[in-house]
């Protein structure tokens, strides 16, 4: 996950996109859903893989270790960027890391075998973004994502919120499949993860601990005072929601 929000804002994006908080892989599902994401693109040690929106470099690192294929991860974050390369570079992979634009990605039309985005998409120009993705991609390579999804019956006012705070605008699972398809790819897969958003909730914050947790409302108090504080709980309160889920989308350029 990597903001395209850079104004200091209070929200849970702003906050691991500029505090190193002590986790490393900053989507649902962890790696375990970045494995599955491979298999459902065909990853393997013959294809040129692009990571849009790379974050801490995680999972660049994993697809090249366990598929043996050569990862591209482009970031707007200088910060991430950097992360990423050190962490490349200390576990001896060859992993290229780029600063660039989700919306104007820095490559030719039909680059690589398939490209991929983790838990970013929503919060990007939608459109422009999966367009980018399919662009870039070879015909016959595969483009794929997973990010969170709005649940049937989720209040406007909710979504309202939600991109007030976070600046995300997610889509339903069909909203997420009918912009696939509405770039050029067929044969779209959309498969239902929700139950992964709060198992993840529940996993980072027994992995932080009482006094972790308490280090990061710490930074986010000082950072943006109690109103920004009261803020980011609000956030967590939407995304521990019912109408809040996560879903898995990949589909094949022809």
């Amino acid at each position: 996950m990597s903001s395209a929000r850079h104004d200091g804002h209070p929200s849970l994006e702003n906050l691991i996109e500029w505090e190193d908080i002590g986790i490393e892989v900053l989507h649902p599902g962890g790696l375990e859903i970045t494995g599955e994401l491979a298999e459902h693109c065909g990853i393997s040690e013959r294809s040129s893989v692009l990571d849009v929106a790379s974050g801490t470099g995680e999972s660049a690192c994993f697809l090249a270790e366990t598929y043996g294929c050569h990862v591209t991860g482009i970031d707007a974050s200088e910060y991430m960027i950097e992360r990423a390369a050190r962490k490349a570079r200390e576990r001896g992979l060859k992993v290229e890391l780029r600063k660039g634009d989700a919306h104007h990605l820095p490559f030719a039309e039909g680059t690589f075998d398939a490209v991929i985005s983790e838990c970013t998409i929503c919060l990007l120009e939608k459109e422009k973004a999966i367009s980018e993705m399919v662009r870039v991609a070879k015909r016959g390579g595969c483009v794929g994502m997973h990010d969170v999804c709005w649940r049937p019956g989720a209040p406007d006012e909710l979504k309202l919120r939600l991109a007030e705070i976070e600046n995300e605008r997610p889509e339903t699972i069909e909203g997420w499949r009918a912009l696939f398809e509405r770039a050029g790819l067929v044969d779209v897969a959309a498969e239902d993860r929700s139950l992964l958003l709060r198992d993840w909730t529940r996993k980072m914050k027994r992995r932080l601990g009482i006094p972790g947790q308490f280090r990061i409302f710490l930074k986010a108090a000082r950072k943006w005072g109690l109103a920004g504080l009261k803020t980011l709980l609000e956030s967590e309160k939407i995304f521990e929601s019912d109408y809040l889920g996560y879903c898995l989308i990949a589909g094949k350029k022809p």
